[in-house]
């Protein structure tokens, strides 16, 4: 079996059917209702964070049955998060759906996208290292299969799988050392840097139920709670008609006026607070899968820069996305009454009671955004 160098990626960005991120705590008391129990929806979610609003303040929360999967990540050490095709998000989904129908956790499956990443870029290769080919490179003079059968996808899979089973604790050991001790690989630690977008991936891809987490991941940041913590530097490169800081000023101008005509229009908000007058995308879960698929999106990652855009399972096919404005901060529609823009601690939206999950944040990204904002930002001319 080849053992491959980590290759470098540079792929076309593609939209990703699928459903959402979250965190689940590995015992964060403060956030417990979010990280370990169903997701509570608010209204119907046709067009963003619910259906209804009181003006008074929140919509309350609507039960459900718990049948929500969740799909576990824990990133160890710098993640890499590459723009994926189309091919190869189709890869992945057909590594998930094997584990989904074999019975395995979502865990299983992002073990084998995450090797896959590392052996074959996710890519079915006809080539490699001696005999290796395909999604994992395995070697037909090992005993893999025959030529055909390692770059068949499903056989491949399966053959993954069947290798996993057999490691003692997979599910709980680092996902590099799982993945190794399938792989048999001359770059043992290559495979952990590819959790955090493999977690992505199988969340787009599991179906309309599945969630993603992060262990220990649903608490804030040290010191987020009380506003003290430090916030990353935002290193954002998507051009923009404005700023981060321009994006910030618009969207709190925006709440302190009152604006109040965003009602279920989550996406275009944060598309407008940074000069757009459409986001490009028709709700803001397929916001948050396209900036996945482009390598964008932060799926876990609790420690957004300023200016980046938190995405949230609202329970519904839309989902919600707010701005991150810093200090705990964020500026989100209908958190104060229909449409309204209100600036609300993070807090708000998991443990509030729309009790949420987050999914991560990522770069202020708008593919296919287009039109004039008319959300102006103070002190400059409209």
């Amino acid at each position: 079996m080849k053992k491959s160098a980590p290759m470098l990626v540079a792929v076309v960005m593609v939209a990703v059917m699928g459903l959402s991120i979250v965190l689940l705590g590995g015992g964060g008391a403060a956030n417990a209702a979010t990280c370990t129990t169903a997701l509570a929806p608010v209204g119907d979610g046709a067009q963003g964070a619910g259906a209804v609003v009181p003006a008074a303040g929140w919509e309350p929360p609507v039960a459900q049955d718990g049948a929500a999967v969740v799909v576990p990540i824990s990133p160890q050490g710098p993640q890499l998060n590459p723009h994926w095709s189309e091919q190869q998000v189709r890869n992945a989904s057909t590594i998930t759906n094997v584990a989904r129908t074999r019975g395995l956790s979502s865990r299983a499956a992002v073990i084998a996208v995450a090797t896959a990443m590392q052996e074959s870029t996710l890519e079915n290769l006809d080539h490699g290292d001696r005999d290796s080919l395909g999604l994992f490179q395995q070697r037909p003079s090992q005993g893999w299969g025959t030529v055909a059968q390692v770059t068949d996808p499903v056989y491949a899979s399966n053959k993954f799988f069947d290798g996993l089973l057999q490691i003692k604790d997979w599910q709980t050991r680092p996902l590099t050392q799982a993945a190794q001790s399938v792989q048999r690989s001359g770059f043992p630690d290559a495979y952990a840097k590819w959790e955090q977008s493999a977690g992505g991936l199988v969340s787009t891809t599991w179906g309309t139920a599945a969630v993603t987490s992060v262990f220990a991941g649903c608490d804030p940041a040290p010191g987020a709670a009380t506003g003290t913590g430090t916030d990353p530097t935002a290193g954002f490169t998507a051009i923009n008609p404005r700023t981060a800081a321009q994006a910030i000023a618009a969207a709190r101008a925006g709440a302190a006026s009152g604006r109040s005509d965003f009602h279920r229009l989550c996406d275009n908000f944060v598309a407008q607070a940074y000069g757009w007058g459409s986001s490009g995308s028709e709700t803001a879960n397929i916001h948050w899968q396209r900036l996945v698929a482009s390598g964008d999106g932060h799926p876990g990652d609790n420690l957004p820069p300023p200016g980046a855009l938190l995405f949230y399972d609202s329970g519904s096919e839309a989902g919600h996305v707010v701005l991150y404005l810093g200090s705990n901060m964020i500026a989100s529609t209908d958190i104060n009454g229909y449409g309204t823009i209100g600036i609300r601690p993070k807090s708000d939206v998991t443990n509030g009671v729309w009790h949420m999950r987050y999914r991560g944040w990522a770069a202020p990204s708008f593919p296919s955004a287009g039109a004039t904002s008319t959300l102006p930002v103070p002190g400059e001319a409209t």
